[in-house]
């Protein structure tokens, strides 16, 4: 453990993150980033100057503008904004209503963050014309990643990765991507906001659309497994003994990438910055303490609490879990940790994969930043591990 509470000087504050600061701050970094983009374009054509001798030109380049990108988004304090509208989504659009009152229970009762409406995404649609394959189909309950900041669910930034986990699972297989509440912007939701729409995604699946649990296989990277694996804690907890999840079956399986397990870790920015994998990975210091202040208030809860770092808090449950983590991430060493400490109770089934020489959350990103085959051979073998 490097840090318990979250440092209230990782906020970002100060003129540019104001408009009309935050415009001519984005301007700025426009002319800057124009000569950064010619001399690393020009440096790392030979393979020897790139991050990774292994890695591509593209490879290269591109992580190395995507670090300078979450830079200037820090720097700015730009966050998500959020909506309940379903814009063109359509029916692939659902609002689900809290769950009762007593299914909130324990550190998940709490007087800082009250269970609201939130939104989620079907993919690729809530029900099938076919009932024999929905009966059947499996249901991927999935948490994107944004450090608690950014992302919605939504086609614009996880359309393409839900399309391709539904079809490695198989034919019949349907998605919902929760538009958790996060932590930034104008009306911020903190611990344990996120963590309460997981329990509001929950029973919507199990309660009001009749899906049963052994059908539903939870996922999430980065900061969504924080909640993915808080929902398994959740479900395997002595605090559900008096709600209407008591008594039903467990999950098929929880898959997780990237994951953020240690927010005791990731709230320490110097600490972040100053791993070995720093310079191989476009996640900052500044960018990790920034989230874990704004889910995780100093004067609300622990950065070290087991909902938030379940490395340090190990639990048994009887859900099998995959864990990915790419060996040239900050984040690889913590999710071994998870690895470690939750292998160490007996009956727990722990998959881990570790995937050299890739940063930060090429389940979600591969494409982009040149690993389409990684992003592949990620999702294979998670797959494999539940079918």
């Amino acid at each position: 453990m490097t840090r318990r509470f979250s440092d209230d000087n990782a906020l970002p504050k100060g003129w540019q993150t104001r408009r009309p600061g935050s415009l001519i701050y984005a301007f700025a970094f426009l002319l800057r980033v124009i000569p950064i983009t010619i001399f690393y374009s020009l440096y790392y054509i030979p393979a020897s100057f790139r991050q990774l001798k292994t890695w591509t030109y593209r490879q290269a380049l591109l992580t190395r503008l995507i670090k300078e990108f979450c830079g200037l988004v820090t720097a700015t304090g730009s966050t998500t904004p959020l909506s309940l509208e379903a814009e063109n989504l359509g029916t692939q659009w659902v609002i689900m209503s809290p769950a009762p009152d007593s299914s909130y229970r324990g550190p998940l009762a709490s007087d800082t963050a009250k269970p609201e409406r939130i939104g989620a995404t079907w993919y690729p649609h809530p029900s099938s014309e076919n009932t024999a394959v929905d009966e059947k189909g499996l249901v991927v309950l999935s948490f994107h990643s944004g450090s608690f900041l950014w992302m919605t669910g939504r086609p614009e930034d996880s359309g393409a990765i839900a399309k391709k986990i539904n079809a490695k699972f198989g034919p019949g297989t349907r998605s919902l991507w929760v538009q958790y509440r996060l932590a930034g912007g104008r009306t911020p939701t903190i611990y344990p906001g996120p963590m309460q729409d997981a329990i509001t995604a929950y029973h919507y699946l199990v309660k009001e659309q009749n899906i049963s649990p052994t059908q539903i296989i939870i996922t999430g990277d980065s900061s969504g497994a924080t909640i993915a694996v808080a929902l398994l804690r959740y479900l395997a907890s002595e605090d559900i003994r008096e709600t209407e999840f008591a008594g039903l079956p467990a999950p098929k399986a929880c898959l997780i990438f990237s994951p953020s397990v240690d927010y005791s870790f990731e709230g320490d920015g110097q600490e972040f910055q100053s791993h070995r994998n720093q310079k191989t990975d476009y996640c900052t210091g500044a960018m990790a303490a920034w989230g874990a202040r704004a889910v995780a208030p100093p004067n609300v809860v622990p950065l070290d609490d087991p909902y938030l770092s379940p490395a340090l808090h190990p639990f048994a449950t009887s859900v099998p879990i995959f864990v990915q983590a790419g060996g040239a991430e900050v984040l690889c060493d913590v999710a071994k940790s998870f690895v470690t400490s939750m292998s160490s109770i007996d009956g727990n089934k722990i998959e881990w994969l570790k995937s050299p020489d890739l940063p930060h959350d090429i389940y979600a990103i591969g494409p982009l930043l040149g690993w389409p085959k990684e992003q592949e051979e990620i999702m294979d073998t998670a797959v494999k591990s539940v079918l």
